[in-house]
């Protein structure tokens, strides 16, 4: 079945360099990415920084849902990663989501959250994250395109210039089923771990660039895939990240919007992420998913 297309608006966004930046998103966005912009131009003015101590007080509640580190966890052991990606793929108990609601810090999440399963697309969030820090002001812009086209390419050739990028980042942010692979697509990453990095970004900073990137995806990306499923069919999401197998039968998606961050994982196709996110997610209180298709040009 085909993927669905959807209604896209312009957003602009100061940067406090120049003209803004236009960023073209879905209409449910559009008014959040503004309200994120004023908020984080209004806690510059604001001494007591309301927006970020309630993103920090979320982050704090993963630090005490989150092992202390690696040997504490029962269910699984990175010892051997090629058997829990295997073990990932072939049983159904693979699936993943977590949920962070950032207003009140609550954290809900399968009891597979933790389970390093393959990052996909995914991990060019942290690729992207190191190379923000450390690259050139061209790898800087090509490690954003890498995310709004999910660009293979690019994130190749950033990871062969940076193969410590995965590992620092996950260090970085204490993520702790992530792992970098010999390429950057054979990492491994979980959808708790990705929940709390981009929790982090944006308690540090609703606009960082990793954000505006992810609220300005393609609605194609650079192979022709459709980026539009799983944790991005929740109402009021405003950007997102997705991941997808060669093969098409691993999806994943991480996704911010008003309120919450989410992300799932799942041996299956992007239907079936949908499916797995309405189940988990849609029964939560002021969580709605929309499975509806939307193909209208007008």
């Amino acid at each position: 079945m085909a993927r669905r297309r959807r209604r896209r608006s312009t957003v602009r966004v100061a940067t406090g360099r120049g003209a803004p930046v236009a960023l073209v998103v879905a209409p449910a966005a559009a008014a959040v990415i503004g309200a994120l912009a004023l908020g984080a131009a209004a806690a510059n003015l604001d001494d007591g920084e309301p927006e970020a101590a309630a993103g920090n007080a979320a982050t704090r509640q993963l630090d005490e849902d989150a092992p202390t580190n690696r040997l504490e966890r029962p269910s699984w052991s990175l010892a051997d990663e090629n058997d829990a990606i295997e073990s990932f793929i072939s049983t159904p108990t693979g699936s993943q989501v977590t949920y962070l609601d950032l207003r009140t810090g609550e954290h809900t999440g399968s009891a597979t959250e933790y389970l390093p399963r393959p990052a996909l697309s995914i991990g060019k969030l942290y690729l992207a994250d190191y190379v923000l820090a450390n690259g050139t002001v061209a790898e800087k812009y090509d490690a954003l395109e890498m995310i709004v086209a999910s660009d293979d390419a690019i994130a190749t050739e950033l990871y062969d210039k940076y193969p410590e990028s995965i590992s620092q980042t996950a260090r970085k942010y204490g993520l702790v089923s992530t792992v970098a692979g010999e390429t950057w697509g054979e990492s491994v990453t979980s959808s708790f771990d990705v929940v709390r990095f981009v929790a982090e970004l944006l308690a540090d900073d609703p606009t960082h660039p990793i954000l505006l990137a992810m609220a300005a995806a393609d609605e194609e990306a650079a192979d022709g895939y459709i980026q539009d499923f799983g944790t991005a069919r929740i109402k009021g999401a405003v950007g997102s990240k997705w991941g997808w197998s060669n093969d098409r039968g691993l999806h994943s998606s991480v996704t911010f919007g008003e309120g919450f961050v989410a992300a799932a994982a799942v041996a299956g196709s992007a239907d079936d992420l949908d499916e797995l996110v309405d189940e988990q997610l849609g029964s939560l209180k002021g969580v709605e998913v929309d499975l509806s298709d939307d193909d209208s040009d007008s």
